[in-house]
């Protein structure tokens, strides 16, 4: 089954936003996109964006008034959504704006070498691997922090290959003696149990932050983290976080958590071919889900057209990367 991305790319072109349309032009019909670049920086919700950033670097949705030593948490999540973002809005890493977000995430790397502070005190492999992607979209994978963000992630896998949120592989009675701010002012990080199976939600994040450096793309753990995904797609996760299988289905961009798309994306990325029967079946269910105006659905139920078309153009790369767009 073909699919039909003309029609997709007239759908973008006529109802697309002026990052949409940049990156239309630039990755899918390459073609300059001078006009356009300049024009990003006056882009009203890059601008409001910008303006709501806090000193320190990073956004906060409301006034924190918690423990203090909590206080850098709470910006954690918002400041990674609003990065990446940024950088589809045109940001550069020589702006001042952008380099005080790297500041901020900086910030959160604790001496061992992991971003931390979303899950408390605990190892977040999720959310270190998102913040080493923004890292590496804006141009920072060779600083040396960075090399020990990932120098962390391969010393601390699991015995079969691949990640785990550490705190889902202990019993549930023994977390929940932990799971509060005054304990976690206290107790030091669990550390996984290695022999227990990988979750395909963290690995495919860590996939996507190797996927997201030219060198690391190209590494073995890079190959072997891929077949690892590939295993698993469109089965249930071994663990509770977005345990059911149908949250493979449930595409979206900004990519965030796992899915097809953004797996798909990584693969072609690291250099896998379309000639894999995995990759082949997620393509095929991917190509099925065009809609018969051209574009794709976001997977979510309050997705806008702004979403839809962000996945749109998002599907229209990775069929580009596996040499299925026809123009």
């Amino acid at each position: 089954m073909k699919a039909r991305t003309n029609k997709a790319i007239e759908f973008l072109l006529a109802r697309g936003n002026l990052p949409i349309l940049y990156w239309l032009k630039k990755d899918i019909l390459e073609v300059p996109v001078d006009r356009e670049f300049k024009n990003l920086k006056k882009y009203a919700d890059r601008i409001r964006i910008l303006k709501s950033q806090r000193p320190n670097g990073g956004w906060c949705k409301k006034k924190y008034d918690g423990p203090l030593c909590w206080e850098k948490n709470h910006y954690i999540v918002p400041t990674l959504r609003n990065a990446f973002k940024l950088y589809d809005y045109g940001c550069q890493p020589e702006m001042d704006e952008v380099q005080k977000i790297i500041e901020f995430l900086f910030s959160t790397q604790t001496i061992e070498g992991d971003f931390r502070g979303a899950y408390l005190n605990e190892y977040a492999p999720t959310y270190h691997a998102l913040t080493l992607e923004v890292l590496c979209l804006f141009g920072m994978e060779k600083n040396r922090k960075c090399q020990k963000a990932f120098r962390w992630l391969l010393k601390n896998n699991q015995d079969e290959g691949g990640w785990v949120i550490p705190y889902r592989t202990i019993a549930k009675t023994k977390l929940k003696k932990r799971y509060n701010f005054e304990a976690q002012l206290k107790l030091k990080p669990v550390n996984s149990d290695k022999s227990k199976p990988f979750s395909h939600l963290v690995t495919g994040m860590v996939l996507r932050t190797l996927a997201a450096s030219p060198t690391r793309r190209k590494s073995k753990v890079a190959k072997e983290t891929g077949e690892l995904i590939m295993q698993r797609f469109f089965c249930a996760d071994k663990y509770e976080d977005r345990h059911q299988a149908s949250f493979w289905e449930e595409i979206i961009y900004p990519f965030w958590a796992t899915d097809i798309l953004s797996s798909l994306d990584s693969l072609a990325k690291i250099g896998f071919d379309r000639s894999e029967k995995k990759i082949q079946l997620a393509l095929n269910w991917l190509i099925n889900k065009q809609e018969k105006r051209g574009y794709w659905r976001a997977g979510f139920k309050k997705a806008t057209l702004e979403h839809h078309l962000w996945v749109t153009l998002s599907v229209l790369r990775v069929l580009k990367k596996f040499n299925l767009l026809e123009l």
